[in-house]
Parts: structure tokens; sequence; C-alpha cells
């Protein structure tokens, strides 16, 4: 699978939708953020990465998208820059409805504390968490057991859809 094609398999399995607000973790280039962006019609994706050099990177990739509104950039880590600070890019009192990454090692590693309270405070409450892997080759990925585990640490269930090399893991708060 061509690296950029996989993100129409995970715009898929994670259903964007015309008109919704989303927010990517770490965007890195920005094949992603254009790719949905394409799918949102009058609806925005907001890109958070720490690097300043991938924001520079997306900025000129998605440089007609940003002209238009539907694509905007925020430099910053995830769980470092707080929640106002990405909710700012949304209409006063409005959440993300759908927060997703791709290959954000930072929630499948670790305990990620800071940046799993950033997420909860940015999803609306019928929002959806998507965290997704894969680069299109194959190669490994984490267990079904592992991810189970790790999202339960954090307070979420998790439900996984795979297809050859990509996997992608829906969140819902257990509480």
């Amino acid at each position: 699978m061509a690296d950029d094609a996989r993100f129409d398999w995970f715009a898929d399995t994670i259903g964007v939708r015309a008109g919704e607000r989303v927010l990517e973790l770490g965007p890195g280039s920005g094949a992603s953020l254009q790719r949905i962006a394409a799918r949102l019609g009058d609806g925005r994706i907001v890109g958070v990465d720490r690097s300043a050099t991938a924001v520079a990177r997306a900025a000129k990739r998605c440089a007609t998208e940003i002209a238009d509104g539907r694509v905007r950039l925020v430099e910053g880590e995830i769980g470092n820059i707080g929640a106002a600070r990405l909710l700012d890019e949304l209409d006063s009192g409005a959440r993300f409805d759908l927060i997703f990454a791709v290959n954000v090692n930072l929630f499948w590693t670790g305990p990620a504390t800071t940046a799993w309270s950033t997420v909860r405070e940015c999803l609306a409450p019928t929002g959806r968490f998507w965290l997704c892997y894969g680069y299109g080759t194959p190669g490994p990925a984490p267990s079904t057991d592992q991810l189970t585990e790790r999202f339960a640490a954090a307070g979420y269930a998790c439900t996984t859809v795979a297809s050859e090399a990509l996997l992608a893991a829906c969140l819902t708060p257990l509480t």
C-alpha cells in the first residue's frame, strides 16, 4: 500500500464525516491533514505537532487548505500544550468531534498522563478518539492485548480494526 493511501484507509475506518471538527495529534509533514481535509467539506482539521520542521512542511503541503480555512496548524507537544490553546482554533465553546493520531508512540508506550488529560478536555461528549498504527508495509504492530491493557490504564475501553499492516484502535471512556 502506498504511504499516503494508508490515510484513506484510516479515514474510512475512523469515519471522517463532512462538517466535523477534527484534531490530529502529530500530523508530521501533513499528508494525512490534506487527505482528511478533502473529506470535511466545511469542517476543519487542526494539526498539532511538536516539531517546528514538521509544522513548516505541513504548512507548505497544505497551503491551499490553510488559505480556505479547512486546516490549521499548531506547534506544540500534546500534553504540554494546553487544551485551551487547541480549542482556540475552533468556534467559541466548540470541542472536537474526532481526535486521532497515526504512529504517535506517546500513547502506545507510556502512561502519557498529561496527554490523555488534554485529549479528554478537547473531545466533545459524543466525540470519537482513535489511535492508528502502520506505515503501509508489513512490520511489527502492538498486540491487541497490549493495547487493551495500556488504554484501560488510561481509562478507556479499546476495540480494534486491522487490515494487513494497518491497525486502528477506537477508544471509549470507561466512565
